[in-house]
């Protein structure tokens, strides 16, 4: 087994392990990425397994489920935390942002709104999001980029493991609550 699959191996099965970062590590240096040539493989919704920060929001939990939802046609991103299983369905923490591919490596990032999303009452979403006054703006480098796997590095220095939740579309995300930018 390769450093690659034992990466998502580990990832998968066992996110709180000691050896994810010796994996992560190794296999930045075999990676090259491209997104503007990858971009199909970025959009998607993406599950966050292991981080580098100390932050619980910017890591993994077996109760939560930490997604990034990426959508490069359309030039939005959207952090969404929400407890695992059927308490997930009825509300979630989110910030919606606007993204832009810079350059092979970087997305630039700016968080325009922030709140709750809701379940459905008397025929319709409940959503508070309200718009961030003082413009948060951030990057994220992508070190590796596969269909499976995305490993990046954020603003503040923070390294980020993510897997592609296949089971997940980012219309289920975007669409029911009309979120623009």
């Amino acid at each position: 087994m390769n450093n690659y699959s034992k990466l998502l191996e580990l990832l998968e099965h066992s996110p709180n392990s000691k050896k994810i970062y010796d994996f992560i590590k190794q296999v930045q240096v075999d990676s090259f990425v491209d997104i503007k040539k990858q971009i199909n493989h970025l959009k998607g919704v993406w599950e966050l397994k292991w981080s580098s920060s100390k932050s619980p929001f910017l890591n993994y939990s077996p109760l939560l489920d930490n997604l990034q939802i990426l959508d490069p046609d359309k030039s939005r991103g959207l952090n969404l935390l929400r407890p695992k299983g059927f308490l997930g369905r009825l509300c979630s923490t989110n910030i919606l942002s606007r993204i832009e591919v810079i350059d092979h490596k970087r997305i630039n990032v700016s968080f325009k709104k922030a709140g709750l999303l809701g379940p459905t009452l008397f025929g319709k979403k409940i959503c508070f999001l309200s718009e961030i006054k003082k413009t948060q703006k951030g990057w994220l480098d992508t070190n590796v980029l596969t269909a499976d796997l995305r490993i990046c590095t954020g603003y503040k220095g923070t390294t980020f493991a993510l897997l592609k939740r296949n089971d997940l579309s980012i219309n289920e995300f975007f669409k029911p609550y009309s979120l623009n930018l």
